[in-house]
Formats: structure tokens, C-alpha cells, sequence
């Protein structure tokens, strides 16, 4: 029997997938860049329905965040990237009742080079949100991926290797035999693969590789041509794992460049087998919605693949949706009784939140950084934004202190995020936003309080958002002003937030707590 299987999977800021299926439930990862906690595990057993149980970086004793830095360079005419630093690309894998993930964790310290520390985690009980502390291995590159090799034992890392800086850059797929729970280094690190194009005397861009061992075959599929317009997914295979690897001569197997598809920018996969060895694999791509609009990012598709014994694999093209048989019917995975959606920005300082049982009421210590702040974390609770078409709303109870700023914002990162905030030293509401790329964070709008309550609102539409507020006692909403999506669209990493935030203004180094509730996302 056949069903309908809709995209995207994961909506909104859910890049960089990576599946695997353990015994009747198919467990997936997306990278998280600057946000914290980290890494978040996704669960289903029907390939259709996909629920957040937890997050593989859940504790701040784990991984430094505070350097997750941005930067925004020119990579051609008329075009910036906005690099987000933090939790790149992770690679899940299942090996004898233990769950591995293995990522990189990219950092730029006070102006300084790009540093890429990459490491593994374990869990024996992925459903209790149970995760190690990472094991550190040495190198040089990002996108980790491991292969427990089926016919010797044997555990080998594949990664993209990268010289040059991120604006320019060249790349290989270079491999090494890991101790797995040391993270101790057993060969040398050698270059097995430059990409399709490896016969041209050309940069190349290849990066997020994944091994598979299949009909005697080691294949290993990559992908290549950037994350954006010319994004695309490539394969080679070999008999023996360290190569030579006999390019497909059809590559790529999986692209939206140059076709006129909804969903762009497609690439980045990893494939999979359900219990009946059938193939899939997850990829991502962007929703080009209103002309070229994508403020929350890149987000993970779904793609049924078909894989006959001893040939290349055939990839489906990236659909909003798709027929396919369905899987046999099993028990519901129930959600969690946590809050793993909730989110934070880098290093966050828990202490500095508190949330009702019923989640109703947020309290918040306000602290010294606001949301411009580079490095370090600032008070902020949010959750992404998973719909183009969406509202965010929470009330602010009206603190009384000085130099304090609190309210509701939509986020991105530093270099671009629009807040309605109380000043308590005007008594008013502004609009307020910042692209940092076009200068200083500008007013757009104020308005005085009239209650000791007030209800903020923000609307989005695939072509614009929309910030409001209401006095405790009004009925109608008033419009404080409006941004294009295009201003929270770039080729960038990661996507939109919506969150409650408090910060202090003045030179006081403390203030008193400020108190939100009924903040939602629908």
C-alpha cells in the first residue's frame, strides 16, 4: 500500500542530516552551529511523522560555545556569505548497542584563525537524552563521518580536509583508522578523494562525506559546488577503502542547480535502509518561497532512493511531497515530557532562567550582553522558527528597575535580529532593529506603556514579518513596523529564532528579575 510522504521532515533550521535505523525506529541529527543545546535528535518509525526527543549537546560542561562567532565576507559579485560558527555538520552511526555521533566543533577566538576541534560522543540510551562527554581527535577539517568496517573490525574517519580560508578555499576527502573510544589516532591521514572534478586543475568545495559498504563495494558520497545554488551530491566507490575510488561517470546523483524546483539548494545526504533493507536518504535544502525569501534556512528532505545489487544508486528529486509504499504500522513515539525545544545562544548560563511547570511563566536574570554580543552568551530563550507562516507572541509583566531592555525578538544571529523591547528608562516600547552589515542598530518605532502588562507579537509571512504590541486592557493590536524576509535571508548557515530576552543597558551589574509569560510559537 502506498502513502504520502510530505516535506520538509524537520522545517526550519534543520540543516546537515544524518540517519540511522536502529531495530524498528530510524534516529536523525541536524547540525545546530551557535545554539545551545546542540545537535538536536529527531525519532520516528514511519519515516513520516518526526518527533524532537532530545538533544545530543545538552549539558554546557560539554563543548564550548562562546566562540561560536560570525563573520560576513564577499564570495563573488553581489554576494556575501554570513558564516555562522559553532556545531557543524554531524555524522550518527549504531555499533553493537552504542549510538555515535561525531562533528566538529568550529571556533574563532578574538579575531583569530578558524579553529576546528572535532570529537565523538556515545549513548547507550538516546532515550533518556544520556549522552559522554566528547572524545577529542586531531584534525584539520570538518564534517566527520565514520565507518565501522563490517568485513575487518576496523573504525575509519572520513572528513573534508581544508586549506585556505572559508572564503577560499580548497578541500579533499582525507581518511583515517580511529580507536573509537579514545579518539587515538591508528594510520596516517590520507587524501582518498578530490571530488567530480578531480582531474581539473580546480579548487574544490567537496565536504560532508559518508562511507557505506555495499556489494563488495566501499561508496563513498560527498557533497560538493558550495552549500547554496550550485549545491550537489557526488559519489565514487572502490573495492578497497583506501581507494582508488572510480568516480561515477552520472554524477551528481542528487541536485537542484540550475532546474527550476521549488526546493533549492539541495545536498548534503546520507543514506539509509528501513527494516525492509529498503534505500532512502535525507538531504538539505531551502523552500524558495516570494522571490528567493528563506529566512529559517536550510531544512531536512526526505528522498526515496533506489539502489539495485552491484550498481549506483538513484536518487528521487527533493519533493514537497511523494508517493511511496508505507512502512508497517508500529507504536507512536511519545514526546517528551522536557522542553528540549527550547533554545539558547552559545555558552547560556542557566541559572539565569526559570520556567513554571506549566510552562506559562518565564523568569529571567538580565545580563550585561545584548543580542549584538559576539561571543560570550546574553539572556535569550527561544525556539526556531519551523513555518514560513507563523505568529510568536509572549507578555511582558512591566519591570520596574532601570537600565533594562526585555521584550520579544526574532534572531538570527549578532549581525541580524529585530526586538520589540521595554526600555525601563524611557517607559516605552521600541522597535529596534540590526543588520549589521548596513550600520548601527536603527529605531524604527516607539510607543509609550499604559499598563503594567504588555502583549508583543510577531507575525511572519513568507514575504515580511510584522511587530506588534497591545496594552493589557486594548483589543486591537497596534503595528510598530514591518521587515522584508529578504533582510533575514543570506547565503548563511543557519535559520530564524524567535525568543524572550533580557539585558541591562547601564553600568549596573545586576538588576532584578524580569517575568514573561504565555511565550508561544504557532
Amino acid at each position: 500500500m502506498s502513502t504520502t510522504y510530505r516535506n520538509p521532515i524537520i522545517p526550519g533550521f534543520a540543516p546537515d542530516p544524518s540517519v540511522v535505523f536502529v531495530k524498528d525506529t530510524f534516529f536523525l541529527v541536524n547540525s545546530s552551529f551557535h545554539i545551545f543545546p546542540g545537535l538536536p535528535i529527531y525519532a520516528s518509525r514511519d519515516l513520516a511523522s518526526w518527533i524532537h526527543i532530545g538533544n545530543a549537546i545538552n549539558k554546557t560542561s560539554q563543548i564550548d560555545l562562546s566562540n561560536a562567532t560570525t563573520d560576513a565576507f564577499p564570495i563573488g559579485p553581489n554576494k556575501n556569505l554570513v558564516a555562522t560558527l559553532g556545531l557543524f555538520a554531524p555524522t550518527i552511526r549504531w555499533h553493537k548497542g552504542v549510538f555515535y555521533i561525531i562533528c566538529t566543533n568550529a571556533s574563532r577566538k578574538n579575531g583569530g584563525d578558524l579553529r576546528t576541534d572535532n570529537f565523538i560522543i556515545t549513548s547507550t540510551n538516546i532515550w533518556a537524552n544520556e549522552w559522554s562527554d566528547p572524545i577529542w581527535f586531531e584534525y584539520d577539517g570538518i564534517d566527520p563521518s565514520l565507518l565501522f568496517d563490517e568485513e575487518t573490525g576496523k573504525v575509519y574517519v572520513q572528513a573534508s580536509w581544508r586549506e585556505g580560508s572559508m572564503a577560499d578555499r580548497n578541500c579533499s576527502i582525507r581518511q583515517f583508522e580511529i580507536e573509537v573510544m579514545t579518539g587515538k589516532r591508528l594510520s596516517d591521514i590520507r587524501v582518498i578523494w578530490k571530488g567530480s572534478d578531480a582531474s581539473v586543475d580546480s579548487k574544490s568545495d567537496i565536504e560532508g562525506p559518508h562511507m557505506y559498504q555495499k556489494d563488495g563495494f566501499y561508496y563513498l558520497l560527498a557533497a560538493d559546488g558550495g552549500t547554496f545554488e550550485d549545491h550537489k551530491v557526488v559519489m565514487a566507490r572502490s573495492t578497497d577503502i583506501w581507494g582508488p575510488f572510480e568516480v561515477y561517470e552520472k554524477n551528481p546523483v542528487l541536485t537542484a542547480a540550475v532546474m527550476e524546483e521549488y526546493v533549492q539548494n539541495v545536498g548534503h545526504a546520507d543514506l539509509f535502509q528501513d527494516t525492509s533493507g529498503v534505500w532512502w536518504a535525507v538531504a538539505l535544502g531551502v523552500r524558495n518561497e516570494s522571490g528567493g525569501r528563506t529566512p529559517i534556512g536550510r531544512e531536512t528532505f526526505l528522498i526515496p532512493v533506489d539502489w539495485p545489487t552491484g550498481e549506483w544508486p538513484t536518487f528521487g528529486r527533493a519533493k514537497m511531497q511523494f508517493e511511496r509504499f508505507a512502512l508497517p504500522e508500529k507504536e507512536p513515539i511519545p514526546k517528551p515530557t522536557e522542553r528540549v525545544d527550547d533554545v539558547y545562544i552559545r555558552d547560556a548560563n542557566l541559572e539565569h532562567y526559570k520556567v513554571s511547570v506549566d510552562g506559562g511563566l518565564i523568569t529571567l536574570i538580565p545580563s550585561m550582553q545584548g543580542l549584538s554580543a559576539t561571543h560570550g552568551t546574553t539572556t535569550f530563550l527561544g525556539k526556531r522558527q519551523r513555518s514560513s507562516c507563523c505568529t510568536a507572541t509572549a507578555t511582558l509583566h512591566v519591570p520596574t528597575d532601570p537600565d533594562l531592555s526585555a521584550g520579544l525578538a526574532l534572531y538570527k544571529e549578532d549581525f541580524r535580529h529585530v526586538e520589540i523591547c521595554y526600555d525601563s528608562n524611557t517607559g516605552k516600547v521600541r522597535l529596534e532593529a540590526c543588520f549589521k552589515m548596513k550600520g548601527e542598530p536603527k529605531v524604527m518605532a516607539e510607543h509609550a506603556i499604559t499598563s503594567q502588562r504588555v502583549q508583543m507579537r510577531i507575525s511572519a509571512t513568507t514575504l515580511a514579518y510584522e511587530f506588534f504590541i497591545r496594552m493589557e486592557a486594548e483589543t486591537e493590536w497596534t503595528l510598530l513596523g514591518s521587515i522584508d524576509a529578504l533582510e533575514m535571508t543570506a547565503c548563511d548557515f543557519n535559520g530564524t529564532l524567535f525568543g524572550v530576552f533580557a539585558n541591562i543597558t547601564g553600568d549596573a551589574e545586576s538588576a532584578s528579575i524580569v517575568k514573561l509569560e504565555e511565550f508561544s510559537v504557532s
